[in-house]
């Protein structure tokens, strides 16, 4: 006895045609399996849909080619779900290894979320059957479902007419087809429609946010008179940073009591130390604390600040590191407004003594004799007391082999972006914001693109790259390297103590003789003239990454 004599009802054998395998493919036709991670056939027949839809699921490639007609492996890798209303037909379902979860799928209703229907439902119920469909599917997910043309041709019902309007404001694609079941296992002439409709996901509003926000007060920072538009903006992004952070803590901690509320009703059994059936951890420790999260949310805002531009621009990369590294001590006090300008004013010091370092050490790497013993890079002067100083001329030659990429031997952005991006934010340092900022991490980034590594134009000097292993560097602000110079040679104590403080006229012949040879009269006179430039002091050079 064939299939459709074994079905149970008349009924049964009227709605009964199976999908012939072409049909099946044009179904399946553009979904994105790997968002298919559970999926329903709600009139599974003798599962021929089913089967197709578990292998295309199937992530195990040893699986579906091994064995592509295992259906009980397959149903053992992937989360699929079967409806069959016929009694007979359920049971062959269930023989062969498909999950069947209900009968009738018209009063099937669970709170688990499907990502993909697909379903060529009785013709006589399609209308139906695709609504139910789409009820399922109100979070967001795929459908695919094969309907009488007449269906949607002919919406002579309000079932009909709803499921029309329903398709329509919903974007589906339908697709009207003739002679499908021509050649199937149960031969018929009706013409089909082929309806697609992708639902998006549905983005939930938290209730608790909207709660505590509507509660929150906000206490914007004072901003102190006279400030500058930079000051004024980093006011502003502090204090947006910190009341995210505040709504976002005091909504974790509601979100938590009210778990710890559920967690007696939610215990796996009856047992004194059962657990409970659903768990919340912060950053994966096993047990919940709210002290752990608003530590951890703490960390999260403080790195933001760190990587913000308005904060980390003039930062060097050895700073910047070293800022970060240190971030779970941070994470100890409050995300406020407060906090974070006491920070600033410490970090500031600190700054400034990190950039005094980075300073002095360009310097020394750039008038080292090590690498090349007639370093173009020194320009001798007969010092005070010593006969071993010396400047930086205008032109500096460093040995870099970090520039080309090893194997494609392509000058690579990334490898360079440190150390020339550092460069800059000294000058810039140095310069009391005098020019016009330039970017020279994107300088770099178009040199990548364009491969052409010759002269390229940073805020403060040019540089090429050579392959032999060197950077050239032309400093394009004389003034600005006469500055870096006397800032080393001071904090070198090559330079009378004297320098910038006492006019040429009034010093004693040794310490003239340290001019003459440093940069001469007309030069030092230049610099005692122009002193607001030439000799910034420690303390007006924090005002200057305050500002």
């Amino acid at each position: 006895m064939d299939m459709i004599s074994r079905l149970e009802t008349d009924e049964a054998r009227k709605n009964f045609y199976p999908t012939p395998p072409a049909l099946i493919e044009k179904l399946l036709d553009g979904i994105d399996w790997y968002t298919v991670g559970c999926a329903l056939e709600p009139s599974a027949g003798k599962g021929d849909i089913a089967l197709a839809v578990a292998r295309k699921m199937c992530r195990d490639s040893y699986i579906g080619r091994q064995n592509p007609e295992n259906v009980e492996r397959l149903m053992g890798v992937v989360d699929f779900d079967c409806i069959e209303i016929d009694p007979y037909l359920r049971h062959q379902l269930e023989e062969r290894g498909f999950r069947v979860v209900h009968d009738d799928f018209l009063n099937y209703w669970t709170y688990k979320r499907y990502n993909l229907i697909v379903v060529n439902p009785p013709f006589d119920q399609g209308a139906a059957h695709l609504l139910h469909a789409i009820e399922l599917m109100q979070n967001g997910g795929e459908i695919r479902c094969l309907l009488n043309a007449e269906t949607i041709r002919n919406p002579y019902t309000n079932e009909r007419k709803r499921l029309l309007d329903t398709l329509h404001k919903g974007g589906a694609k339908i697709q009207f087809l003739s002679g499908e079941f021509e050649d199937a296992e149960r031969k018929t002439s009706v013409e089909v429609a082929l309806v697609a409709l992708s639902i998006p996901k549905v983005q939930n509003d938290s209730t608790i946010f909207d709660e505590m926000k509507a509660s929150e007060v906000q206490r914007p920072t004072a901003v102190p008179e006279g400030a500058t538009e930079t000051e004024v903006a980093r006011y502003h992004v502090v204090d947006e940073m910190a009341n995210r952070c505040q709504y976002e803590i005091s909504c974790g901690i509601k979100l938590i009591e009210e778990y710890q509320a559920l967690v007696p009703h939610m215990l796996s059994d009856n047992d004194a130390y059962a657990e409970p059936l659903l768990k919340m951890t912060v950053r994966g420790n096993r047990d919940l604390s709210i002290n752990d999260y608003v530590h951890a949310t703490r960390i999260k805002y403080w790195q933001m600040l760190f990587h913000n531009p308005i904060f980390s621009s003039g930062l060097t990369s050895n700073l910047l590191s070293e800022l970060r590294e240190d971030i779970s001590r941070f994470a100890d006090y409050d995300f406020s407004a407060y906090n974070i300008f006491t920070l600033m004013q410490k970090m500031v010091q600190k700054i400034s003594r990190g950039v005094t370092d980075t300073i002095i050490d360009l310097f020394d790497k750039w008038t080292a004799r090590t690498w090349n013993e007639d370093s173009p890079n020194r320009h001798y002067y007969d010092g005070w007391k010593t006969n071993d100083c010396f400047a930086v001329g205008k032109k500096v030659i460093i040995p870099f082999f970090r520039a080309y990429d090893a194997w494609s031997k392509e000058f690579r952005a990334y490898n360079v972006e440190s150390l020339f991006t550092d460069i800059e934010k000294v000058f810039d340092y140095l310069d009391c914001g005098r020019t016009e900022n330039c970017n020279a991490a994107l300088r770099f980034k178009e040199a990548e693109y364009t491969q052409n590594t010759r002269n390229i134009d940073t805020k403060y000097f040019t540089v090429t790259f050579y392959k032999k292993g060197t950077a050239h560097l032309v400093f394009k602000d004389e003034k600005l390297l006469e500055k870096f110079n006397i800032f080393a040679a001071q904090h070198k104590n090559w330079l009378p103590p004297t320098y910038g403080k006492k006019t040429y006229a009034d010093m004693d012949t040794e310490e003239r003789a340290v001019i003459d040879s440093f940069q001469g009269r007309e030069a030092y006179e230049q610099v005692m003239a122009h002193a607001d430039f030439y000799l910034t002091s420690e303390p007006k050079m924090q005002n200057l990454l305050l500002a």
